[in-house]
């Protein structure tokens, strides 16, 4: 989930202050312990322990001034307890130690508001109190305070101006990680996650995402493959671009993967982008799959056949086996169409594919209309004796089939098929074995049509 970069900033430098109060108040405790002032450790512990606590306790409040009013209560305590103990021994170096403090919560406004009201008592001081406890020249202790101080100033205007700059970019770039349904996901040198989009509840599904902060990102992931794939390019912090198959919930989405170094320093992490493509994939296949469907009969199209023949071809190839093709053609099909119509004709041409289609036996077997009234099948397997019987059994169903016309009228129509088979070697092209199938297909219209025709081949 988004994280405000301020408010991590905050909780950091609340600690790193009252790390530097609780040190620099133990010192100064120490200090007059050890010189034999118990009287003054005693009031500096005190007022420092009271001190300490309210910090604690406004620091748990979301009071937007309190850095300023922590760290001006500081000032003021350290001069009440310098008062007390009649010591301002270590006046100049606690007031930088103030600016400092100020200085870490990156508010220049504050900061100056700080620094001039604190200047002016610093005057006052310099000239009635510091006198009677510091020797040497106390304006030129003040200058160089001053200046230390108009440095920090400047320093911290920087330091707020690049920091605005940076939370402004990262504001809308949380902005628009919380609206986009894209997964972004930013992870640490040890792989760990530091930041997760808004929508890898709705995509990815996670439960509770913000509990996976700080943990190994690989857990937000199920399949072992994709752990592996993503462990691996994490490990190498290697660019990386690909589609990724991830099951959801029992179902599998597809992804786009984008994934890439924050920086060439290796201790920055790296980011992994997920966008969900799932519909976009099944939109594609439904596109193709309707491209290579023959909308009169719902049988593949000559598109279809030519990617299909293609696969057979290699996996024939591959497994050395016989691929047979039959090229079939309706007999005299202009003839029927111009005497019953082309609505009769297509007529014809759904039943046709209904026949092939039931003719075949196994799930392998393919079938498809290659243009006018030219069909194709393709066998995977199949010997030239097993392919003549298959194209024996098309042809007699064919000629068993009865259609009738509109006006109740009955007809009939036969099919010539050319078939060859050969076993698919390297020097040879896939369209070499419709070529021959195609010169069998002329033999049998040649020999007087309704029948098959084996090719021979060398």
């Amino acid at each position: 989930m988004y994280y405000g970069l301020e408010e991590k900033h905050r909780s950091r430098a609340n600690k790193l202050v009252l790390f530097s109060g609780v040190f620099f108040s133990l010192l100064r405790v120490l200090t007059e312990i050890r010189m034999g002032d118990y009287y003054s450790a005693a009031v500096c512990g005190v007022i420092a322990a009271v001190v300490l606590i309210l910090f604690v306790f406004f620091s748990k409040k979301n009071i937007e001034i309190f850095p300023l009013i922590f760290s001006f209560c500081l000032y003021i305590s350290y001069i009440g307890a310098s008062f007390a103990i009649g010591s301002f021994k270590y006046f100049y170096a606690y007031y930088v130690l103030v600016l400092l403090i100020c200085a870490i919560y990156f508010n220049a406004r504050h900061f100056l508001i700080l620094f001039v009201v604190t200047q002016v008592v610093n005057i006052f001081i310099t000239i009635f109190e510091l006198p009677n406890y510091i020797n040497g020249n106390i304006w030129v202790h003040f200058g160089l305070i001053f200046c230390s101080g108009l440095m920090i100033l400047l320093m911290v205007q920087f330091s707020v101006k690049k920091s605005n700059e940076v939370n402004s970019a990262f504001t809308s770039f949380g902005a628009l990680m919380n609206i986009t349904p894209n997964v972004l996901i930013l992870i640490d040198e040890d792989n760990k996650v530091k930041y997760l989009s808004r929508s890898v509840y709705k995509v990815l599904g996670i439960r509770e995402p913000e509990s996976y902060v700080g943990k190994n990102f690989l857990d937000l992931f199920k399949e072992n493959t994709v752990k592996e794939l993503f462990g691996d390019v994490a490990k190498k912090r290697v660019f990386f671009e690909n589609y990724q198959k991830i099951s959801i919930g029992g179902r599998i989405k597809t992804f786009d993967v984008f994934a890439d170094k924050m920086s060439e320093n290796a201790t920055d992490g790296m980011f992994f982008m997920f966008n969900d493509i799932s519909e976009i994939i099944r939109l594609k296949e439904l596109a193709e799959q309707d491209s290579i469907m023959d909308g009169l009969i719902q049988i593949p199209n000559r598109r279809g056949f030519d990617r299909q023949i293609i696969n057979e071809w290699n996996r024939a190839l591959r497994d050395k086996v016989n691929l047979s093709f039959l090229m079939i053609d309706i007999d005299f099909f202009k003839k029927y169409n111009d005497t019953y119509g082309h609505s009769q004709g297509d007529e014809l041409l759904k039943v046709a594919g209904e026949v092939f289609k039931n003719s075949l036996k196994r799930s392998t077997d393919f079938v498809a209309r290659l243009g006018g009234e030219e069909f194709g099948v393709l066998l995977h397997a199949t010997n030239s004796f097993q392919a003549s019987v298959t194209a024996e059994r098309i042809r007699k169903a064919v000629e068993d089939e009865i259609i009738v016309t509109r006006t109740g009228e009955q007809t009939r129509f036969t099919v010539s098929i050319g078939v060859c088979t050969l076993i698919p070697r390297v020097d040879l092209e896939h369209n070499y074995i419709v070529e021959e199938a195609d010169k069998a297909l002329y033999k049998a219209k040649e020999n007087g049509r309704n029948q098959v025709q084996v090719a021979d081949w060398v």
